[in-house]
């Protein structure tokens, strides 16, 4: 019964994604799997709600000649309310996870500092204004051993990946023809990880962290990659219902050659969250 009953809320989770792309939901229906193959574990949900920003810069180069423009001079470094959510599987000594945040900013007015390139095309720096359309999404399974340290406390390590689904588009005046183009890049990279958690409990009082990073290169870009999640919550129906508030933060730098051009996203993003935790 528990896992029929772990199947189907993992797979009304997935359902209720339909936005999105094929590779998280392949991503999803993996940790489905793997999941159910749990013996007797508990399973909790913490849907909650993010107050994310953004921050970091856009750069390229073609030939050597190399530009970039910061998010703040784009415009697109204010804050969003955007929902969340999470799904535990735990085990005696098994802790599986699964994640999804994302942001989604726009912009109209903003600056370039140099000239960018996407794609072949370029965004002249001259423009009187561009705007951007910035999209980032992460979707996320991450699986730890978890050793226990006396009765409330564990450690755990473990490897985890992250879907990262990054989409941008910049608007404003052609670099030769001076004809308004839009410049857009649209790319999903899966990421694997290498992941510590570590948790405990106090009373009605819980708190745990998760840190996962890794250095890989994925199709034709070079990804970094960092993701540090903490949160605590108040148990207010036992293990059955919590409180929860908690921080977030996804860093990366994600480099794309194309031919002799070249586009590096250094991006950070996240912020705190609010929400509270099922256990069934």
């Amino acid at each position: 019964m528990v896992k029929k009953g772990l199947a189907q809320t993992l797979r009304a989770f997935i359902a209720s994604r339909h936005s999105l792309r094929p590779s998280m939901k392949r991503l999803l229906a993996l940790t489905l799997a793997a999941a159910a193959s749990c013996s007797s574990p508990s399973v909790s949900v913490t849907p909650y709600l993010a107050q994310n920003s953004l921050d970091g810069s856009v750069a390229s180069s073609t030939d050597g000649a190399s530009g970039s423009t910061s998010v703040e001079a784009l415009g697109v470094d204010g804050e969003e309310s955007v929902l969340g959510g999470r799904i535990d599987v735990r085990g005696d000594h098994s802790h599986l996870s699964l994640s999804y945040t994302s942001t989604d900013l726009s912009a109209t007015g903003g600056i370039l500092s140099d000239d960018i390139e996407i794609d072949g095309t370029t965004i002249d720096s001259d423009s009187v204004s561009v705007d951007t359309d910035l999209d980032i999404a992460a979707t996320n399974a991450m699986w730890t051993y978890d050793w226990n340290i006396g009765e409330t406390a564990f450690f755990g390590l473990g490897l985890g990946v992250t879907a990262l689904d990054l989409s941008i588009a910049l608007t404003g005046a052609e670099e030769i023809t001076g004809l308004i183009v839009t410049a857009t890049l649209d790319e999903t990279l899966p990421v694997p990880l290498i992941a510590a958690r570590a948790g405990g409990e106090i009373g009605p009082v819980w708190i745990e962290g998760s840190y996962a990073l890794l250095s890989v290169s994925v199709d034709e870009a070079e990804v970094e990659m960092s993701d540090l999640d903490v949160s605590a919550g108040l148990k207010i129906l036992g293990d059955t219902g919590s409180i929860v508030v908690g921080y977030r933060m996804i860093d990366f730098d994600a480099a794309y050659d194309v031919d002799s051009d070249s586009i590096d996203l250094d991006l950070a993003f996240g912020g705190p969250y609010a929400g509270v935790r099922l256990g069934f």
